[in-house]
């Protein structure tokens, strides 16, 4: 019937048109075919080109992790081995471990006497003589370098000097590092070992004789005449150089292999047993290093990863990166289902399109595209209606403004504020709104808008009707269809309660600040005026240093909380009039620990909380309560280490009267490897100004 209704009988025969309706139909079949193969295609290659990058990624990211840790290490096992460098290059020690390898008989003969070389009358001092002082210095130099014990080895690795006051037997393995270190002339390292007291490892460092040619890091030619042996418990560090970092992903591990022999085990030092032995041990590749790829984790063979693992310098030691496989594969896997979903939702709509385009081929889609035409004109139009209201009643200030600068739409609010209508605002520029000044930061503002095509938010004071608000105004570009900026849309928010809401929650942040300080200054009548006088000063020389607004609050309030762990040291230490003990030092110096412990839970930030702990470090390490040196003190606290000093000197103690300031800029000066110069310098530059002049005035 439709056919009939759309041409005559006596024209073409209908099974003509039905055929060519079929061929149509065919081709565009045919086109959907071809186009879901080739979506088909384009989704297995993105899967494929997915999975090689995110597997090279990781490769990428393990490489940097590993050979970051493994340089780590190598470089804590050096310093380790360094630590003994002023022991054995001591001519008392060099001279003693060559006479040592020089006698071949029992070591005890020679604790009773010693003769020169050339046979004439006895050194002034024999080795039996000699041996208690050594062992003490052996002691010191133990106990101060953190090692748990310490001895020194013949050539034949017998030990004749040792920290614990006796000569316990060397065990094979020890005796031939020993000689190890000796043979190579280098510092061996023993494998690690669970003991009572943790994870524990041994040093061989050599030592040569004390007329030994070679320079500083040149291997003497002479060769080793004996042994220095260091054992260190690292139990502790081994655990912080395995915790993950900010860099771990999910699922992955960092993991510490050795090899004893034939056997490979996993240091775990959180554990009671504190190794876990590996049941089937990676591939070794002739480079010394595991390779990135598929395989058993070490610490379960039943658990499938993606590892790979770096060889350390100098003991037998694999730092292995591991990351489960699920977790590896996992963004493969969502990427697969978003590519097969999207490929799906592609042939979808190819379906539909061929559909569409059979509907439209019948002749009945063109009357349906119509209506929805008009349906979409009239949507259009409640939908601008349904703006234009919403425009109308709200509070913000909506305006679209041409290249030029000229108003172009405004809305309601906008209007209102402005005092003029809608009408008189269009073709207006901001000059004739706002005046010349405000227009002038404005419109170059609307400038980068426009050249650089991005948003732009600013916070800026603008006078309405003679009174002042403050407005966070949000500029975005207008573009056309061809991405070409045809003007700026702005919002305007008057924020003018909320910048006085936070004007006086600083005054009162600030009045409580100096209150606390007044506070804390009671426990020591020396500290009076201390804290403010500390707090002005460090305000204005981060300011004469360019630091960022953020560092100057913060400095201020490290000054203000600075002293706040002297409330807890005994009156009587504080207030002492002469030099404190050692043990009253000690007690001085946890005001830090005082103080980090009533802080670190407080919503406080991490600058303030470190500016507070390091101000009393100093550049040469001499400082406390971890002796950083350096760099390894912040900015904040370098400023706060001078500026607390230089307080303290130009105030009085019972002990002695105040310097002038002049005398304590040039003793800061003087101590130019403990405090930082260039803060000295501000804070010479500072107190000659008027600030500055005005803060010591007000000392008193």
């Amino acid at each position: 019937m439709a056919e009939q209704h759309l041409q005559p009988a006596s024209e073409v025969p209908t099974s003509i048109g039905g055929a060519g309706q079929g061929v149509k139909i065919g081709v565009v079949m045919a086109f959907v075919l071809v186009i879901s193969i080739g979506i088909v295609l384009l989704a297995n290659k993105a899967v494929n080109d997915k999975k090689a990058g995110v597997l090279e990624n990781q490769q990428k990211r393990f490489q940097i992790l590993t050979h970051g840790r493994a340089e780590v290490i190598s470089t804590f096992l050096t310093n380790l081995s360094h630590h003994g460098d002023r022991l054995i290059k001591s001519d008392l020690f060099r001279l003693y471990a060559a006479e040592i390898a020089d006698y071949d008989g029992d070591l005890s003969v020679l604790f009773g006497s010693l003769h020169s070389e050339d046979g004439g009358e006895e050194n002034d001092t024999s080795l039996a003589e000699q041996l208690p002082m050594m062992e003490n210095m052996l002691r010191e130099f133990s106990t101060y370098a953190g090692f748990i014990n310490a001895r020194i080895l013949s050539k034949r690795g017998e030990a004749y000097i040792a920290t614990d006051g006796h000569l316990p037997p060397m065990e094979e393995s020890q005796i031939a590092e020993a000689q190890a270190a000796i043979k190579q002339n280098k510092p061996q390292y023993s494998n690690l070992r669970k003991t009572v007291r943790g994870m524990e490892m041994d040093v061989y460092v050599p030592i040569y004789p004390p007329d030994a040619v070679g320079g500083t890091d040149e291997i003497p030619s002479e060769g080793a005449v004996g042994v220095l042996m260091m054992t260190r418990q690292l139990s502790g560090k081994i655990t912080e150089l395995l915790a993950n970092t900010a860099l771990s992903a999910k699922g992955e591990k960092t993991r510490l292999m050795q090899q004893s022999g034939d056997v490979f085990r996993e240091a775990t030092p959180w554990t009671a047993e504190g190794f876990h032995e590996v049941t089937v041990a990676p591939e070794i590749g002739e480079n010394g290093h595991i390779d990135f790829g598929v395989r058993p984790s070490i610490e379960n063979d039943e658990r499938q990863v993606y590892s790979l693992g770096v060889r350390i310098s100098g003991p037998k030691w694999w730092l292995i990166q591991e990351i489960d496989y699920d977790a590896a594969m996992q963004p493969i896997v969502d990427f697969n289902r978003t590519v097969y979903i999207v490929a799906g939702l592609g042939i979808l709509t190819a379906f539909l399109v061929a559909g569409l385009a059979w509907w439209i081929l019948t002749g009945v889609q063109s009357q349906r595209i119509a209506t929805e035409f008009e349906a979409l004109a009239n949507k259009i139009d409640d939908q601008k209606r349904f703006i234009n209201s919403i425009n109308a009643n709200i509070d913000e200030f909506i305006t679209l403004k041409d290249a030029l600068g000229r108003y172009t739409y405004v809305n309601d609010a906008f209007a209102t504020a402005a005092g003029r209508s809608k009408e008189d605002l269009i073709g207006m520029d901001t000059a004739a709104v706002f005046g010349f000044d405000t227009a002038k930061r404005l419109e170059s503002i609307d400038e980068v808008v426009i050249r650089e095509n991005r948003k732009e938010t600013i916070s800026e004071p603008i006078f309405l009707r003679s009174q002042r608000h403050q407005f966070q105004i949000s500029k975005s570009p207008y573009c056309d269809a061809e991405g070409g900026c045809q003007g700026v849309v702005e919002v305007y928010r008057d924020i003018t309660e909320f910048v006085a809401a936070q004007e006086k929650n600083k005054r009162l942040i600030k009045s409580a600040m100096e209150a606390l300080g007044s506070t804390i200054e009671a426990a020591d009548p020396y500290l009076g005026g201390h804290t403010k006088l500390l707090a002005g000063l460090s305000v204005e020389v981060a300011k004469a240093m360019h630091l960022s607004e953020m560092d100057i609050a913060e400095i201020e309030t490290a000054a203000n909380l600075s002293q706040i762990g002297k409330m807890f040291v005994p009156n009587e230490i504080l207030t002492k009039p002469g030099k404190l003990t050692d043990e009253e030092m000690a007690a001085m110096e946890e005001h830090v620990e005082h103080a980090y412990r009533i802080l670190k839970d407080i919503d406080i930030a991490e600058g303030v909380l470190k500016a507070i702990y390091q101000m009393n470090e100093r550049l040469d390490g001499t400082g406390y309560p971890k002796k950083l040196k350096g760099d390894d003190t912040i900015m904040l606290a370098r400023i706060l280490s001078v500026l607390n000093v230089f307080c303290a000197m130009i105030r009085p103690r019972a002990y002695r009267g105040a310097k002038e300031p002049g005398q304590a800029l040039d003793i800061l000066g003087s101590e130019s490897t403990k405090f930082d110069s260039t803060v000295v310098t501000a804070l010479a530059d500072v107190i000659k100004t008027p600030s500055g002049e005005k803060l010591l005035g007000s000392k008193e």
